[in-house]
């Protein structure tokens, strides 16, 4: 069996629906959790291949990256990605790709900068810090528009697909990554400033958050690792 090590910070975040995913699919692996300082070291001697973690170590060999990458890679060893069925991938990969858009608009809500981090100090850029006025206007356009009109979308293909889950009757990655999502932003921990509004119009989604939290294996994980 593979050994297999997931490094991320003590937050949810990225790294929380690759956790899920394999700890659903009963595969072994330790949770490697670091300080924000222990990322700028591994950045400064190279282990993190784009700068940045989530990161999987697998059997001693080199540190894989892009959390989105991990996440279908785990969904594969846990059964949690359909590999015959390509009209059920592309409608995980559609997901999929939908979260990644909310990621990365959420950019310069988390960082208070347009662009993120530096992927080689790990530090910010100081021609793209926004004002107070900018980030406001940053909160408003998220809050108001865009994420309730790409919650929306996502409500629609849920609906489409008769649910439970995204693919229908089926557990996918793309049910855990918008779990994480969801429920994050409707506690508060996922980003600051976003309120838990943004989902409120989206009756499946909060349904399927649901399904998700009341899974035995989730209830679980959550057990042992919620304010740890």
């Amino acid at each position: 069996m593979d050994k297999i090590v997931l490094t991320y910070l003590d937050i949810k975040g990225f790294a929380e629906p690759i956790r899920l995913t394999l700890h659903i699919g009963k595969i072994p692996f330790e949770d490697r959790r670091v300080s924000y300082e222990e990322v700028a070291r591994m950045r400064s001697d190279e282990e993190l291949p784009f700068g940045q973690v989530p990161v999987i170590e697998i059997n001693g060999g080199k540190n894989r990256s892009q959390s989105a990458a991990l996440l279908r890679w785990a969904g594969k060893k846990a059964g949690l990605y359909p590999l015959a069925d390509l009209d059920a991938q592309l409608a995980v990969d559609e997901a999929m790709e939908a979260v990644g858009d909310i990621h990365k608009c959420l950019i310069p809500a988390w960082y208070r900068h347009a662009c993120g981090r530096s992927p080689v100090s790990g530090g910010f850029f100081a021609a793209t810090q926004l004002s107070n006025e900018q980030y406001d206007g940053v909160l408003t356009a998220l809050n108001s528009e865009l994420l309730p009109v790409r919650f929306q979308q996502l409500e629609a293909m849920l609906v489409a697909s008769g649910g439970p889950y995204l693919c229908g009757e089926v557990l996918t990655v793309a049910d855990l990554n918008l779990y994480v999502l969801v429920t994050g932003l409707q506690d508060g921990s996922f980003c600051e400033g976003i309120s838990g509004l943004v989902v409120s119009q989206c009756p499946a989604l909060l349904k399927l958050a649901q399904l998700v939290a009341s899974l035995p294996a989730v209830v679980e994980w959550e057990s042992k690792h919620t304010n740890r």
